[in-house]
Parts: structure tokens; sequence; C-alpha cells
């Protein structure tokens, strides 16, 4: 049987992104710092001299792995929807409305207007580092 153990993001800012993740998102710290370097590292992700520092973020089941480069990182983030290889994070919530007041009560900026969806409504907004993050209510799930 195939679990996903978590997906990964590279960071600009760690404090920052765990903000966001823990207090917009509402993903619940589980591994509050870890720090990755040497040659067993380098080997792993052929990116000699790398050093991290990361925490994990999760729920029921899901594992977020955030990672900010200190050393072996590149500095610009190449995201966005109409990018090969990039990612989005969706997350089902109750109701798509009230979380969308909740994320601009917040002072995230420029979160999508709330879209009707095959069963459900969903709506976007960025990370700080410019990852797509969907809200999505499906009505089959609640």
């Amino acid at each position: 049987m195939r679990v996903v153990n978590h997906v990964g993001i590279a960071v600009h800012d760690l404090e920052r992104s765990v903000v966001f993740y823990r207090d917009v998102v509402g993903l619940e710290v589980q591994i509050e710092h870890f720090h990755a370097a040497g040659e067993w590292f380098d080997t792993l992700t052929a990116n000699s001299g790398a050093v991290i520092d990361g925490t994990n973020l999760g729920d029921e089941g899901f594992t977020l792995q955030l990672v900010q480069y200190e050393a072996g990182g590149e500095p610009e983030a190449m995201t966005g929807h109409n990018r090969v290889g990039n990612l989005h994070i969706s997350i089902n919530v109750p109701d798509a409305h009230a979380k969308r007041d909740e994320v601009v009560a917040a002072g995230v900026p420029d979160p999508t207007p709330v879209v009707e969806i095959p069963g459900g409504r969903s709506f976007y907004v960025l990370d700080p580092d410019g990852v797509p993050v969907e809200f999505m209510h499906l009505d089959h799930l609640w």
C-alpha cells in the first residue's frame, strides 16, 4: 500500500511561512524545527554543501514540510499554475465563503473570489512565496 509521507516546499523565510500555514491554512505544527546538512544530505539531494532548517505541519493524514536553505538554495521562486512541475495545495473546508472571510481578516492579499466548481465551491490565495493555496468546499464531504 502506498501512502504519501509528506509534501515539501522550499521557502524563502521559514518563520513567515510557518505563520501562514499554521494561522491562515490551519495546519498544526508537528515538528517545530529540524536541521539537515552533511554528506548524507548532499548525496540525497545531489546538492553539495546544502544546509536546511525546517518545520513539519499537518493534520489527519497530511504533512507539509517547509524547508529554508541556509546554503545551497536558489533565491528565486518560480511558482504559478502555468509553470510545468509547480504545485498547488488544496485544503478542504466546510464553508469556502467563511474561510475566505477569515483569510481577508488575516490580511492575506488578493484572494480570488469564491467560485462554483463541480460539486462545490473554491477560492485561491498565494502563500508568502507565491505557491497557490486553494480552499475547497466539496458538497459530498460535508
